[in-house]
């Protein structure tokens, strides 16, 4: 069989992926709907191994170390990999109640090394994400035009040219491009392999595509049910017969051009350039898993594999390297009540969001990924001067406790861009999320309560809601900001429930 070779392919040890010098992955937070914020004291345990993922951090190296616990585990990997473009791609990062906003990179594609180091960088994440595959799971890998004649001919190695089940043309228009110097690109490219011939493909209805107009135009009913005449002749007599229908659509064939791509006026819009819509996720889903299995997205980017898997009753696991990306994903996910149902996809999505862990590396926190430091001049010297920090009043009344934010502080002010600077009205411009643990211990943020900015819904509240504590005592209270610029503040404080 024909293979793929690069510089430095050779150099890829498999036995590199056992962790010699294990790094080990931080529980930071874990987030449980405030229904059941009366136990999250006692007893919700951060050991529990069923609770969904977001983890913060460079891919390979979560990978190497989920390997202990998700080997063979996972039943469906969907990856929207690096395209091998030579561009930047940006982040339009919305500031306060307006219609302010500043467009910032979220990621280069631009690669030094040129193709033999993109392909390389592919090459040891989808082997790694190979054995965390279980035996019968199955991978989707998006990309387009600049490279999915290579990575083709990497899957068919990986996984096996027999293992290949297709390559799916997803289908959107092109209103904006104006070339004329060749036809116009307008489809993306999804590779679908399995680890083997034994694997979960599911006919369900609710991944089927639309009659075309000329069916639904044609349909009618009977007493047997819904049916077209099907037209045809013998002998030169024209002949016509009823066809009896028994889904609301056909099943899905390799092109899908019933999947619009995400437009800024769409309910599921969160700004991020990359994105892609819930429904195609959904349609990937729903047909190679099954309820309760295992989703992971190893570049989550905005979320979007993630809040699909949610609302389909899937469990999942996200990982990217940029904070700005781990703070939209978890807003998405919290913010699912407020979001269209996959299935009844005019309906608002009614269940709220089950238990999640955000996971980071112990000391291995950068605090600069491409989108801030191109919010800030000469970062490194700004936090010189200390990092923001924020003062809040809190009003008791015995057992009960409100916190207020009053004012949020950049020490290093001068450095962030004038333009930034200019867009700032009030304090509360800066935050674009906080939230409330009240029972603060073992240096793992719970919330109980929050507030944060939407895309859609740019309010913010400045002042918690009511909350009442069943126990007397001293009790920690932690305070999490997260700003505008990507820096996440906590600051505790201690309080005596009388």
């Amino acid at each position: 069989m024909p293979t793929l070779k690069w510089e430095a392919k050779d150099n890829n040890d498999t036995s590199d992926f056992e962790i010699k010098d294990p790094m080990h992955l931080q529980t930071k937070e874990i987030i449980i709907d405030p229904g059941f914020q009366d136990s999250i004291n006692e007893e919700l345990q951060i050991e529990d191994q069923s609770h969904n993922l977001l983890i913060l951090g460079e891919n390979k190296s979560i990978m190497k170390e989920l390997l202990s616990r998700f080997a063979n585990k996972i039943d469906l990997i969907y990856i929207d990999p690096p395209f091998a473009t030579g561009g930047n791609f940006p982040l339009k990062i919305n500031i306060g109640e307006g219609e302010a906003y500043q467009v910032v990179p979220s990621y280069s594609d631009y690669w030094k090394g040129g193709m033999d180091e993109y392909l390389n960088f592919l090459y040891e994440r989808i082997l790694l994400m190979k054995k965390l595959l279980a035996d019968t799971g199955s991978i989707y890998v998006h990309l387009d035009w600049h490279v999915v004649h290579y990575i083709k001919l990497m899957m068919d190695e990986i996984f096996g040219i027999d293992n290949f089940r297709n390559e799916i043309i997803w289908m959107y228009p092109a209103a904006s491009a104006r070339t004329r110097n060749f036809f116009i690109r307008s489809y993306d490219t999804i590779l679908f392999y399995t680890k083997s011939e034994n694997y979960i493909f599911n006919d369900d209805p609710n991944i089927y595509m639309e009659y075309s107009n000329r069916v639904k135009n044609a349909l009618k009913e009977d007493e047997k049910g819904k049916f077209y005449y099907r037209g045809g002749s013998h002998d030169g007599k024209k002949l016509s017969r009823k066809v009896y229908v028994k889904q609301d659509g056909i099943f899905p064939r390799d092109i899908w051009n019933d999947i619009p791509y995400v437009r800024a006026n769409t309910a599921e819009y969160q700004a991020f350039s990359t994105q892609k819509p819930e429904r195609l996720l959904k349609r990937i889903i729903l047909a190679s898993t099954n309820e309760n299995q295992l989703v992971a997205d190893f570049f989550c980017g905005s979320g979007t594999t993630l809040i699909a898997a949610e609302k389909l009753g899937r469990k999942w696991i996200g990982c990217d390297s940029m904070s700005h990306a781990i703070n939209i994903c978890r807003k998405r996910i919290l913010n699912a009540t407020n979001s269209l149902d996959l299935i009844s996809w005019k309906e608002k999505y009614k269940n709220p969001p089950k238990i999640f862990e955000i996971k980071h590396f112990k000391g291995k926190q950068n605090r600069f990924d491409l989108g801030n430091q191109s919010l800030i001049n000469e970062p490194e010297k700004a936090l010189e001067k200390g990092e923001p920090r924020f003062n809040f009043k809190v009003k008791q009344d015995k057992d009960s406790i409100i916190i207020i934010l009053s004012e949020y502080i950049i020490p290093f002010l001068e450095f962030v861009e004038l333009n930034v600077k200019n867009k700032i009205n009030t304090f509360l411009d800066w935050i674009d999320y906080w939230a409330i643990d009240f029972h603060y211990k073992d240096e793992v943020f719970k919330p109980i309560w929050w507030s944060f900015r939407t895309p859609k819904d740019r309010t913010l509240c400045s002042k918690s809601k009511i909350y009442h504590y069943k126990k007397k005592g001293i009790m920690t209270i932690a305070i999490k900001v997260i700003d505008i610029l990507g820096f996440e503040t906590v600051q505790t404080f201690e309080l005596d429930v009388k």
